[in-house]
């Protein structure tokens, strides 16, 4: 009997539904780990990059996103769930009037046009005003949807002395997604001091010197620390630069926007080469990339969505976790935002509405975006994650030494 080989075209056949099989049951583990466990699928997505590369786990992860994404619509759509409020908002705050004194005596003022100084008056004038008791706000933000809240700042943070540094909001950016909710911290420059650190690992380079990877000790204590956050990409996508504490983990690129700390705790924001040149006055600097906005306008890459701008963006959808960092048009407000399902766009128009005029993206994806907030409780540090359903894995991790690089936020008066 001759035996039938079993045609070419049926082994291809055969050999496709298997790899589709694949894939789908790839696709399904990666959709149910990103849910149940975030930190195991990021390490994970780490693992298979280095088997099948960036590009092919990005188009990977993306699918899941989509797939993640369609849920939650159809959920919305089916009315299984409603927008909500990722926080109790307070009524919106106007800024306190300035203490007054009653003056005991008559004392003498200076006339403005440059006459003879004529007596106060016994009414109420004005006492002397530290910088510590002056009230901060941060712009006024502007909402998009209809929640409730949405675009008033809350009281968010107080420092050693009780004094609110930071405030926080949340907007509701996309028509199209109504679920997806932005949440936005403020801080007060001149009250506090950001800090960045250097992972032990990332941003890798070959020749840089061994790092911690950890925050000073003596900022790690109840009253002085006050929040931590994430940090940008990984060095492979993007090689973008990094530096902290002298260490160049990786040399600035000209034209991308950069974030400085100062010696004195000065914040800036600025193209690298242009509006960003080397100081010594320099402590640390990172670049993620092009801004998102820029000098209040957005920028027209966002239009483009270039893999090598936004981490392997591959779809213009993109409904992936992202975070970005910024300042005030004066410097005298420092922001973070993150949130769910969110594309480029969205990312740019939620920094535009909360007052950012300058403003880079951080890191993507579940797992990577990351805000806590840090309370003294009594000789221990309280950890509130913005997020909670989202960021309480391994919500201390900052705390400890890491291999990514990430900033964190203390006081300046403890």
């Amino acid at each position: 009997m001759v035996k039938k080989k079993t045609p070419a075209l049926s082994r291809g056949c055969l050999f496709a539904w298997i790899s589709v099989g694949i894939c789908a049951l790839l696709i399904v583990g990666l959709f149910s780990v990103i849910i149940a466990r975030p930190a195991t699928a990021a390490q994970g997505a780490d693992v298979l990059r280095a088997i099948i590369g960036d590009e092919a786990v990005s188009k990977l992860e993306m699918v899941v996103f989509q797939v993640q994404d369609t849920v939650k619509q159809w959920k919305y759509d089916l009315g299984w769930a409603t927008p909500a409020a990722p926080w109790q908002a307070s009524d919106p705050i106007s800024p306190r009037p300035l203490p007054t004194v009653i003056s005991s005596a008559p004392s003498s003022t200076p006339d403005l046009a440059g006459k003879a100084p004529t007596p106060a008056s016994k009414e109420s004038v004005p006492a002397a005003i530290t910088p510590a008791q002056l009230t901060w706000m941060p712009a006024p933000a502007i909402p998009f949807g209809k929640l409730s809240g949405e675009g008033i700042w809350t009281p968010y943070i107080q420092d050693a002395r009780g004094q609110t540094v930071s405030y926080r909001t949340f907007l509701q950016p996309d028509p199209t997604r109504p679920y997806v909710i932005v949440g936005v911290v403020a801080f007060e420059v001149s009250q506090t001091r950001l800090h960045y650190v250097l992972g032990s690992v990332e941003p890798f380079a070959p020749d840089n010197p061994k790092r911690s990877g950890e925050m000073s000790a003596a900022d790690k204590t109840p009253g002085v620390l006050l929040a931590m956050f994430n940090g940008g990409f990984k060095a492979r996508h993007g090689h973008f630069g990094a530096m902290a504490d002298g260490v160049i983990a990786l040399p600035p690129r000209d034209g991308f926007g950069t974030l400085v700390i100062y010696k004195d705790g000065t914040l800036k924001m600025g193209e690298w080469g242009t509006e960003i040149t080397d100081s010594p006055d320099m402590v640390a600097w990172r670049q993620n990339g092009p801004f998102v906005i820029h000098q209040g306008q957005i920028s027209p890459k966002i239009s483009e969505n270039s893999p090598l701008d936004w981490g392997y963006t591959v779809d213009d959808v993109s409904p992936t976790w992202r975070s970005g960092i910024g300042l005030s048009a004066d410097g005298k407000t420092l922001y973070y935002l993150c949130g769910s399902s969110l594309s480029m766009e969205m990312l740019a128009s939620s920094m535009q509405a909360a007052g950012i005029s300058d403003g880079l993206q951080l890191d993507i994806n579940t797992y990577w975006v990351h805000f806590v907030a840090v309370r003294a409780n009594g000789n221990k540090l309280g950890l509130d994650a913005l997020f909670p359903d989202m960021m309480n894995e391994n919500i201390d991790r900052y705390l400890q030494p890491y291999t990514r690089d990430f900033f964190y936020v203390t006081g300046i008066n403890h």
